[in-house]
């Protein structure tokens, strides 16, 4: 009898054993190990199936496609009681997860054929060692199941099945990926060190420290500044020692919150190690950001404190499947080699300091699809840290907190500690305004020292609108070029906004682009920090005190949460109340305003309304009313962090729906139904890869061209090809592939499946380039 074989050059019962090891190495870190072993040792157990063989021997031309992971799942469900999680990991383990329902329907046909292969596999090689174990595991098993699904114990299923699955799929993956890689060098995985937090925290301290001393020194920052700056990463210092959960960072714009948070989580891994010797240590910390441009800026901040081989910086959505393409991969057994080549790029996290965001961490928490799923498993045992905390959004704040909570939980296994950042701290803890709050949420700052810091940080001045005052983009532009000193910020609401605007102001300045710069997501991110280096040099104080450059920016509201500038004006168009004190964040931020001029002293925010501007309906529009509500109220004082709760609860009242229909398909087992409803961004987006750009009417090639000569000629992409994409990429909405002015700019790469394009159109690039350029009007939008 021929050799029972997985694919080519290796036998079928060993990949089954590797696997299934690897899946329990992976699951010991949310106490699965029974569940994922078994899971690995059955996932391809219908690849015994007699037709599979003759593919496998004949190179596929003898032999019928014939699905394999419904045998492996029909076993594990015939049970008493059936081991769901195990089978809807097995039977998604290609597919991606489907319905308990679907998975259901097929046990019967395959129950006796899985057992026949079990038979096959003993005859040609020794007897799987399978060891069944409990329908689930008992921390799962004690929580309440009541009959119509409304209980918490059908949610923990849910999310436990997620990370079963997860650890199957990286199992999986990367044993295919060792096979494959002993004939193609290419797809040699990249390896990172182990997470060693007490030597990285004596690091962050020692770059803090210098840092600190040269501000006093080189007074790049305010003594106050610097004062609230070291409290605060002396009091995250202080909150290591506090057990795993939920913890809240609240500190004003510019008070140094992100390297603070990194720091806790830092101190905070090395504590537990010290004094939890029994316990699992933290693996890893994982930095989850709204905004692109706030990744760029972190990741290289902490590459410069830590060194490249530390970080992951993983944002692109270019990995992500094209819609279509989903539709062919019913089963491996129609994936051909450069679809499980594809396969194995998806990103698994295994890096000791991970920075994502929002979109992608939550994603895929809630996505069917194995490359999103993948890496989940690596989110156990690591201190989540969510910047900008405030941007979560309410129509999902149900399942996001409910899964947020089992991370952190201590009866949970996943062992997460979670750390909320922002100067506009929201109400996310329980209360009657958010029945589906956190429990037990503590603050790492204090609220007294809290309102201290605001009271101490209060570098500028507001000037709000009347009701009825409109500005046209020429008469904005105007009052912006008559400014002094000549260096102002501008935040519109929209891209299209920003490229009207920028024009005014250009014809403001007689067609002079001098000192003139543009930042939204029309640019790749690569160009938008050539602009914020530019940007921030003309600001430097090094530069200010010997004389002002002009540095005039117009931005989209990619800027106002977390982006390290200092300008003495900001404007902002009216918007949300956390949008606009963020923007105020950019105003004076090092407050250096009283050093540098005799007047102003302080920075001036000046909230505006464009006359051309629409206000979109919907939650941004309920947002805004909130703001004029809480002025109407005299609540809406900046200099007092209590004014952001007061906010979002009025704002959640509104806006978070008493019941969520993503909630209720989890607790079905409804996979594909909550991968359909769970819409973290509303505009799905593709990705358009920026091959060549413009600067100075000259027209040159992006360092993305070279990267993908390459993989061309290879006829695959590799992880390290997306890692190398992503600066060169700008992501377009879903719609526009088939719209103009869109889809006159847009060819499809050499791997057609992949869901990626090329942008073939104008690129505006340089320090005075605006990013992707239209033939005509651009594209009518709504809130970025």
């Amino acid at each position: 009898m021929r050799e029972l074989l997985a694919r080519p050059g290796q036998e079928l019962y060993d990949h089954l054993m590797q696997v299934g090891d690897r899946a329990a190495g992976f699951a010991a870190a949310f106490d699965a190990v029974s569940f994922a072993l078994l899971a690995g040792q059955l996932h391809d157990l219908g690849k015994a199936e007699s037709e599979f063989q003759k593919r496998i021997h004949t190179d596929d031309r003898e032999g019928l496609k014939e699905p394999h992971a419904h045998h492996g799942a029909a076993l594990a469900l015939s049970q008493t009681p059936p081991i769901w999680p195990v089978a809807l990991a097995i039977n998604g383990h290609h597919a991606g997860l489907h319905n308990r329902g679907d998975v259901d329907a097929k046990r019967g046909r395959y129950l006796q054929p899985a057992l026949n292969c079990l038979s096959r596999l003993s005859e040609g090689s020794s007897e799987l060692p399978l060891v069944f174990p409990s329908a689930l595991p008992k921390w799962l098993a004690a929580l309440p199941f009541d009959s119509r699904r409304m209980s918490e114990g059908w949610l923990a299923v849910d999310l436990f099945t997620r990370f079963l699955f997860s650890a199957l799929i990286d199992a999986d993956r990367l044993d295919s990926e060792e096979c494959e890689r002993g004939r193609d060098a290419s797809l040699a995985c990249r390896r990172w060190p182990e997470f060693k937090p007490e030597e990285l925290l004596g690091t962050l301290r020692t770059v803090l420290d210098r840092r600190s001393e040269s501000a006093r020194t080189e007074l790049t920052a305010s003594e106050v500044v610097q004062d609230v700056r070291n409290e605060v990463g002396r009091l995250c210092l202080e909150a290591a020692s506090s057990p795993r959960g939920v913890q809240t960072l609240t500190v004003p714009t510019g008070g140094g919150k992100t390297l603070a948070s990194v720091l806790f989580a830092l101190a905070h891994a090395a504590h537990h190690g010290r004094t939890d010797p029994g316990a699992r240590p933290f693996r890893r910390i994982i930095l989850v950001i709204p905004y692109l441009n706030i990744i760029q800026q972190t990741a290289q901040e902490l590459r410069t404190i830590f060194g490249d081989e530390w970080i992951l910086e993983h944002h692109s959505q270019a990995e992500e499947r094209d819609r279509d393409s989903l539709k062919k991969e019913l089963d491996d057994d129609q994936a051909d080699a450069l679809t499980i080549r594809r396969r194995l790029a998806a990103e698994n996290w295994d890096a000791p300091i991970i920075v994502t965001t929002s979109a992608q961490f939550f994603g895929s928490l809630f996505s069917r699809r194995p490359s999103a799923a993948r890496k989940l498993h690596n989110i156990c045992q690591s201190v989540v840290i969510f910047d900008e905390v405030q941007t979560l959004p309410p129509l999902l704040l149900q399942p996001l907190l409910n899964v947020l909570g089992e991370l952190a939980s201590s009866s949970r296994p996943y062992g997460c500690s979670l750390v909320f950042c922002t100067a506009t701290q929201p109400a996310l803890n329980i209360s009657d305004d958010l029945p589906c709050g956190l429990k037990d949420v503590k603050p790492i700052v204090p609220p007294a020292v809290a309102v201290d810091h605001f009271v101490k940080l209060s570098r500028v001045d507001y000037c709000w609108p009347e009701d009825a005052e409109r500005l046209t983009w020429d008469d904005l532009a105007a009052q912006v070029v008559s400014l002094r000193p000549d260096q102002t910020l501008v935040i519109v609401n929209t891209r299209q906004s920003a490229r009207h605007l920028h024009a005014a102001v250009e014809r403001a300045l007689g067609g002079s682009r001098d000192g003139l710069f543009h930042l939204s997501t029309w640019m790749t991110p690569a160009h938008r920090l050539e602009v914020l280096d530019e940007v921030r040099r003309r600001l430097a104080f090094a530069n200010v005190k010997h004389g002002r450059e002009r540095c005039i920016l117009v931005s989209t509201q990619c800027i106002e949460a977390g982006v390290d500038v200092d300008f003495p004006h900001v404007w902002r168009e009216f918007a949300p109340y956390d949008a606009i004190v963020q923007a105020a964040g950019r105003c004076n931020r090092n407050g250096l305003l009283p050093i540098l001029s005799d007047d102003p002293k302080r920075g001036q925010v000046r909230v505006f309304r464009g006359a051309q501007a629409k206000l979109p309906d919907g939650l941004y529009r309920a947002a805004v009313s909130q703001t004029e509500l809480l002025r109407r109220m005299h609540l809406g004082d900046p200099t007092d962090p209590r004014s952001f709760e007061k906010y979002f609860r009025l704002l959640y009242q509104l806006s978070v729906p008493d019941e969520c229909l993503v909630q209720r398909e989890r607790a079905q087992l409804r996979f594909a139904q909550v991968d359909d409803r769970f819409k973290f961004i509303d505009d799905e987006s593709f990705s358009a890869l920026v091959l060549r750009q413009k600067i100075d009417d000259r027209s040159q090639e992006t360092p993305a061209f070279e990267i993908l000569r390459r993989a061309q000629g290879r006829k695959f992409f590799i992880r390290e090809d997306w890692r190398l994409f992503q600066p060169y990429i700008v992501n377009l909405p879903w719609h526009a592939r088939a719209r103009s002015p869109y889809k006159e700019s847009l060819s499809p790469t050499f791997d057609t499946d992949q869901g990626m394009f090329l942008w073939t159109g104008g690129y505006s690039g340089g320090l005075s380039g605006t990013g992707i350029t239209f033939e005509g009007l651009s594209p009518e939008e709504g809130i970025v």
